[in-house]
C-alpha cells in the first residue's frame, strides 16, 4: 500500500463526492433556482489549474444533459475571463471555482462584477475571502486538505459545481444526475482499491520515461487535463493531457520507446478511437498503460475500472488511480509530493495561499 499524505487524500475522494452530494444539493438548488427566476440565460465557469479542469467538465458535462431552452454554460480561465472580460448583462451568471476561496483571479473576478451580476463560489474553505464577495456560495465538503497537490477536494469541487450547474435544469434532472454522482464515487473507490496492489510495480517499469501522455475522450478529455497534471506536480515527469482524437495529430509525432500513453478508457463513444491510438501507439514502440473495465490492447499495463463506469464521470473515477501512480512514481524518482520542492515558485508569484505543507492550509 502506498502511504503518505497524499495517497491518504486521494483515498478519501470517495467520501468527499458522496459528503458534498450530501451537504452541497440544497445550497446549489437554491442558487440554481434563484438564477432561473432571474432569467438568466449564459453561464461562465471559471478558475484556474485544477480548478479549470473542473470548469470544463462540469460545463460538459452540463452541455451533455442541458436542452435546446435551457442556460448555456461556457468555460474559462479566470486569468482569461479576467483580463478579456465579456460583456455583461442582467441575463449573465459566474460560478467561481477556488478550493481555498482565496486564489487571485477568481477573487478579482468576484471584485469586479460585485452588485452587477450574480456569482456563486465553489469554495471547499469556510469563510475564505470569496464567500464574502460573492451573491452566492456551494461549499464542498470532505474535511481539510493538508497538501498542495489538489486529490479530493479536486473531486469535491468538482461535484459542487456540477450539482450547481446541474439545478439550472430543475429539481428532477439534477437529482438523477447526482445518483450518478454517488455511483461514480463507488466506482472511485473500487478503482482505488485495485491501483493500491499496481501502482508500485508499474512505477518502476515507467521510471525512465521521457515522456508521458495522458489522453481520453467526452469527459475523459478533462480528466485526461487533471491526471497529467498530477503526473507533473507530483513526479515531475513531462506529462501531457490530450483529447484522443487530438492525440491522434500532433502528439503522436512523439509516441516511440521513449514515451508512455496512459488512456482513460471508460466505457462510451471514445473507447473505439482510444483502442486504434493504443495499437498505434504500441506499435510504434511506446509503453501503454490502460485504466478501464478490460483491456483494450495486448501487452497493456492495466488499472482495472468496474463494469458501469462510464465517461461522464471519468474525472471522478479514472483520475484517482492515475494519481496513485503518480504518487509511487514521485517517490521512486526521489521526490516528496506531501511536501514539494515548487512551493517557493508559486510564492514568488505572489500565490501564497498555496502552501499545502502544513496542517490547515488548502490550495486553489
Amino acid at each position: 500500500m502506498t502511504d503518505g499524505i497524499v495517497p491518504r487524500e486521494i483515498r478519501d475522494g470517495p467520501a468527499a463526492i458522496r459528503a458534498t452530494v450530501a451537504q452541497a444539493a440544497d445550497p446549489a438548488r437554491e442558487a440554481a433556482g434563484r438564477w432561473r427566476e432571474l432569467g438568466i440565460e449564459r453561464v461562465y465557469v471559471i478558475g484556474n489549474g485544477t480548478s479549470y479542469h473542473s470548469a470544463l467538465a462540469a460545463a460538459a458535462l452540463y452541455r451533455r444533459r442541458r436542452g435546446p431552452r435551457d442556460p448555456v454554460v461556457l468555460a474559462a480561465t479566470a486569468a482569461d475571463f479576467r483580463s478579456y472580460p465579456p460583456a455583461l448583462d442582467a441575463r449573465d451568471a459566474i460560478v467561481g471555482i477556488s478550493s481555498s476561496g482565496e486564489f487571485r483571479d477568481v477573487v478579482g473576478v468576484a471584485e469586479d462584477v460585485r452588485g452587477r451580476v450574480p456569482m456563486a463560489g465553489i469554495v471547499h474553505v469556510p469563510n475564505s475571502t470569496l464567500t464574502h464577495l460573492v451573491s452566492d456560495t456551494v461549499l464542498s465538503a470532505g474535511g481539510p486538505s493538508t497538501v498542495p497537490v489538489m486529490t479530493k477536494t479536486f473531486s469535491s469541487t468538482l461535484v459542487a459545481t456540477e450539482l450547481l450547474l446541474l439545478g439550472l435544469l430543475g429539481p428532477e434532472r439534477a437529482d438523477a444526475e447526482a445518483a450518478r454522482i454517488l455511483e461514480a464515487a463507488d466506482h472511485a473507490e473500487a478503482a482505488i482499491d485495485a491501483a493500491e496492489g499496481l501502482v508500485d510495480d508499474l512505477s518502476a517499469e515507467l521510471e525512465q520515461a521521457e515522456h508521458l501522455f495522458v489522453t481520453g475522450g467526452g469527459l475523459g478529455h478533462p480528466a485526461a487535463l487533471e491526471a497529467a497534471l498530477k503526473l507533473k506536480e507530483m513526479a515531475l515527469v513531462h506529462a501531457e493531457g490530450a483529447e484522443v482524437w487530438e492525440m491522434t495529430s500532433g502528439a503522436a509525432t512523439m509516441l516511440g520507446p521513449g514515451a508512455v500513453v496512459i488512456a482513460l478508457a471508460p466505457a462510451g463513444p471514445a473507447r473505439s478511437a482510444i483502442g486504434d491510438l493504443l495499437e498505434h501507439a504500441a506499435q510504434w514502440g511506446a509503453r501503454t498503460v490502460e485504466v478501464g473495465p478490460a483491456p483494450l490492447v495486448a501487452g497493456s499495463a492495466f488499472l482495472p475500472l468496474p463494469a458501469g463506469t462510464v465517461e461522464d464521470h471519468a474525472p471522478l473515477s479514472a483520475v484517482p488511480p492515475v494519481a496513485l501512480l503518480a504518487f509511487a512514481l514521485a517517490r521512486r524518482r526521489g521526490a516528496d509530493p506531501d511536501r514539494p520542492d515548487w512551493i517557493e515558485r508559486y510564492h514568488s508569484q505572489g500565490l501564497t495561499h498555496i502552501l499545502g505543507a502544513s496542517p490547515g492550509v488548502t490550495q486553489r
